[in-house]
């Protein structure tokens, strides 16, 4: 049991039987998240005593942290590093670098100035923009699998501001 203030009481990836990597297979979390439901949903313990309900709803509750965590990458890859002991105010003070920060500003600009019914320049820069984001996504990754602390740190950041603009540049956002 993880006893840090604040941390999940369980390891998220150990709960759906999982490797604890950034990219897994979302169709077997997904399936074991169902399957955990269905064994421990705390209306399936109604007729039992009050400290098994109460154990019922507290791993359901479990069950739901995690799947809502592991089932976005962004918080996947924040589990991740919080798990290795990463310090992530810390790293978000360190900040991701003045080219990134300068990328990011043009392409929010570009987004500001692209009319909301041009759906074809709204399509092609959210384009941009995910290859962007699967580029941080595959370095955090990597650098995970390297145990490259500040590397994966700075993808993760990476991630966090190119999932908004991501989501902002959806054709349908606006």
């Amino acid at each position: 049991m993880n006893a840090t203030p604040g941390a999940p009481a369980r390891d998220y990836f150990a709960l759906f039987q999982l490797q604890p990597e950034l990219t897994l297979d979302e169709a077997t979390l997904e399936q074991s998240y169902h399957a955990l439901l269905a064994q421990f949903h705390p209306d399936l313990y109604a007729g039992q005593s009050q400290m098994e309900q109460r154990m019922a709803a507290q791993l359901c509750a479990d069950i739901n942290s995690a799947y809502q965590t592991l089932s976005h990458e962004v918080t996947r890859a924040e589990y991740l590093l919080s798990r290795a002991g990463v310090d992530l105010e810390a790293a978000e003070r360190q900040g991701v670098g003045g080219e990134f920060l300068m990328k990011q500003i043009m392409l929010r600009e570009r987004l500001e100035e692209t009319p909301a019914d041009d759906a074809a320049a709204r399509e092609a820069l959210h384009a941009e923009i995910t290859t962007l984001y699967q580029s941080s996504r595959d370095g955090c990754a990597q650098s995970i699998a390297a145990s490259d602390w500040s590397a994966a740190a700075r993808c993760w950041q990476e991630m966090c501001f190119l999932s908004k603009l991501q989501e902002a540049a959806r054709p349908e956002a606006r």
